[in-house]
Parts: C-alpha cells; structure tokens; sequence
C-alpha cells in the first residue's frame, strides 16, 4: 500500500511590472518618499498624482489595504482614467478579492482596450477564480499586444492547470527564448513536466530554476517532491532541509520533510515534523493524516485513527486521507471499510495514482482478481507505476495461471529495483514450477 505522496504545485506569475515594484519598496520612481507624498496630500486634498504614487508605494511596501484606499481617492477624482481602475485592481488582486479586481480591470479595458498589462493582470484574476477558459483569452490579448516571458508563462502554467500540457510546454519554450534565465518559466515547465509523468527532465528543470534564484524554498521543496517520486529519499531530504533553512516556518516543507523521513524509516523523527505543521496549523489536514499513517505504522493505533478521522472532518475532500486511511483499515484486516475509502478517494480525484494502486492490492485481498488487474492496468499507464504495481499484477497471473505474463511483469518490477526481495522470490518460485 502506498501513501503519504506531496504534491508539485504549477504556479502562475504575476504581471512584471507589479514584481518588479515590490522589489523596490520605499520611494517612487521619482524619489519621493511616504511622508513626501502624506504631506503632499495633505496640502492638496484633490492632488490626484499623488494618491496615484502613494497608492503603488503602498503596494511596493505590501499594503494593499492602504493602496485601495489611495486608489479610491484617483477613481474618485479621475473616474475616467484607466490606469487609476487598473492599479485599484492590482491592488484589489493582491488582497486576494478577485471579483473586485476583475471589475476594475473590465472598466480599465472599456476604457482603454489596449493594455496589455490590464489584460495580463485580469488573466491572473482569472486564474484565481479557476476561470481558466477567460484566463487564456486574456493571456492571449497580452500576448497580441505585448509578447512577454511572463504572459507566456502565465497561459502556459492555465494551459497545464486544464491538463493540456503540450501547449503548457510550448508556453514555457516561448518564455525561455524571450528570457533564458527566468527561473520563473524553469520552474513552472518543472513541474509541468512532472506532472507529466517526465521525472528527470522535470527534475533537469528545476535545477536550472535554482541555478538561477537560488532563495526561493518552493522551487527546492518542488524538487524534494520530485526525488521522492524516485524514491532518491537523500536528495529529497537535502531538497526539505534547505528550503527551511530559507523559511523554518514553511509548512509544505515541514510536511514533505516529514514524507521524506517516514519513507526511510525515521518514523519518530516524521511525527515530530508533523508536530512542527501542527503547531502551526492545528487544522492542516494533510499533516494529520500523514501523521496518522506514521502513527499506525509505529503501533499507536488509537491516535493514528484519531488524526486520520480528524483529517477528514476537516476536509472532506482529501483523497489523500481516504487513501491513508485506506492503508491503516486494510492492515487491519478491514477489508470493506478500506475498499469504500478507496473509493472516495478515487471518486474525488480520478487520477490518483496511490489509490489506484491500493484499490488493486484490496481487490486482490477480495479475490476480484479481473477488477484488480483494471486498476494495476490503470497505475502503469499513468507513468509511475513502480516495482510494487508490476508485482501486485504479477501475483494475479499466478492465481490465474497466466505463468507468462506473471514472469513479465516480475521482470518489468526487477528492471525498475533489482533488489526487489519479493519479486526475486517470486520469479524463482514460478521458474520451478515451469521446470
């Protein structure tokens, strides 16, 4: 049975214009400083300039609050200008109220319909909302009007959110020809390609986006997810242990360190990474489930249940924690109630790799050997079927006396772990009865 899998996050960027200001808080382009620009409106309450000024200073500082505020005050005095409704919807973008800022980016575009960045930046609103379709409509305006890295990467990274990868990775081609060093557009075809079923080259990837920004703990800890998917447990520890060296309080890479630490048997040391999340997050869903897992693995039945319950109480909707839970019922013999979770988690997420898997391993514990066979046929097609896949199918062709294919698929599971103890004694026990 398999479980605790993290998850590589596909990312989209904002306008460069509104990651460049932030990169620059304290003054204007013209040098003019908070208090400049307070005492500038207060001896000029009309002196829409500077509340335009005050109000990206108040971005740039990471107030959007405060540069709605200033923002209002343009929109008031100058109801006709475009750029006072985009900024307002800029900083209405970064509040995270995304129905505000599409508004204003609707009467920016009335207005003006040629902005490229208006366009650029309601796509993102869009995004947000999970409107994908307006999204890339919008992505392509920007692109019609002002071809850019980021609108490129930007329609790439919606592209891969509706799992049309192909075009996500012509995106992100585009993006690194117009910029060959965007860490940003490295990252985002990373984790594209990853989802990919494309490891390495996904891998390959995020090197390069760390080659080039080096401080960003996401682009680590997408990368420590990635060696775990290849069971390369030093890599992804080192990938954790340097992203919270960037953030100690990141709680993806609490989590996923903790991942990591179960995986090569530190389950004590898993839990207290968990603890870590907790401590932060009493409600993180997926630190209670994944340290309910670690739990029933170390024999603490009773906390492992309860945490894996909680999970789920407080969200319904985590496949992975129908699959923990999954794991803890069927080693317990309760084959019915892991079968049902099971279920559940497939019907939430479909392509859930780990489930399905753990669905064939149930129903070959059920005798529903054909069914089980569908799901093992389902896991190798996703491209990360591993040793174990290959030899749950294995153990079903021997019960069905297909020695043949049982033989293959050992061979298959052997190619991918020579080491695999219960493939080799597998394979020795059927060659003996074949002699």
């Amino acid at each position: 049975m398999k479980a605790l899998v993290g998850a590589i996050a596909i990312c989209i960027a904002l306008s460069p214009t509104v990651v460049q200001a932030q990169q620059n808080a304290g003054a204007t382009a013209s040098g003019q400083s908070l208090e400049d620009l307070d005492r500038s409106i207060r001896l000029d309450p009309k002196n829409a300039v500077a509340f335009n000024e005050r109000g990206q200073l108040h971005l740039r500082m990471g107030q959007p609050d405060r540069a709605v505020a200033d923002f209002d005050a343009v929109v008031s005095l100058l109801p006709a200008s475009e750029t006072a409704r985009h900024n307002r919807g800029m900083a209405y973008l970064f509040l995270g109220d995304f129905p505000k800022a599409i508004a204003d980016f609707d009467e920016a575009l009335r207005i003006d319909p040629n902005r490229a960045d208006t366009y650029q930046n309601r796509g993102v609103a869009h995004v947000r909302t999970g409107a994908l379709d307006k999204a890339i409509a919008d992505f392509n305006e920007a692109i019609l009007r002002k071809p850019t890295a980021n609108s490129y990467n930007s329609r790439g990274s919606a592209h891969a959110m509706k799992g049309d990868f192909a075009r996500a990775i012509a995106d992100y081609d585009r993006a690194l020809l117009i910029e060959p060093k965007r860490a940003e557009s490295f990252q985002s075809r990373g984790s594209t390609r990853i989802e990919m079923g494309e490891v390495d080259a996904g891998i390959a990837d995020l090197g390069e986006a760390i080659r080039f920004d080096d401080k960003q703990p996401a682009y680590y800890d997408m990368r420590g997810v990635a060696y775990l998917r290849k069971r390369d447990y030093a890599s992804a520890l080192a990938d954790f242990k340097r992203a919270l060296e960037l953030d100690p309080t990141r709680i993806d890479s609490l989590r996923n360190l903790g991942v990591a630490q179960a995986e090569t048997g530190e389950a004590k040391l898993a839990v207290a990474s968990f603890d870590k999340v907790l401590a932060i997050n009493p409600k993180d869903d997926k630190a209670l489930s994944a340290r309910g897992f670690v739990l029933h693995r170390l024999g603490e039945f009773e906390r492992a249940y309860a945490d894996l319950d909680a999970a789920l109480s407080l969200n319904p909707d985590n496949a992975d924690a129908y699959n923990n839970r999954a794991e803890a019922y069927r080693r317990d013999g309760k084959l019915k109630e892991a079968f049902a979770d099971l279920e559940s988690a497939l019907k939430l997420d479909p392509k859930h790799r780990n489930a399905r898997h753990n669905r064939g391993i149930v129903l070959f514990d059920l005798g529903r050997y054909d069914e089980a066979i569908t799901d093992f046929d389902t896991a190798i097609t996703m491209k990360q079927a591993d040793e174990e896949t290959y030899y749950g199918r294995a153990a079903i062709f021997v019960k069905k006396n297909d020695l043949a294919q049982a033989l293959s698929d050992l061979e298959q599971a052997l190619r991918i772990n020579p080491a695999f103890y219960k493939a080799i004694d597998l394979r020795t026990e059927i060659k003996g009865q074949v002699k």
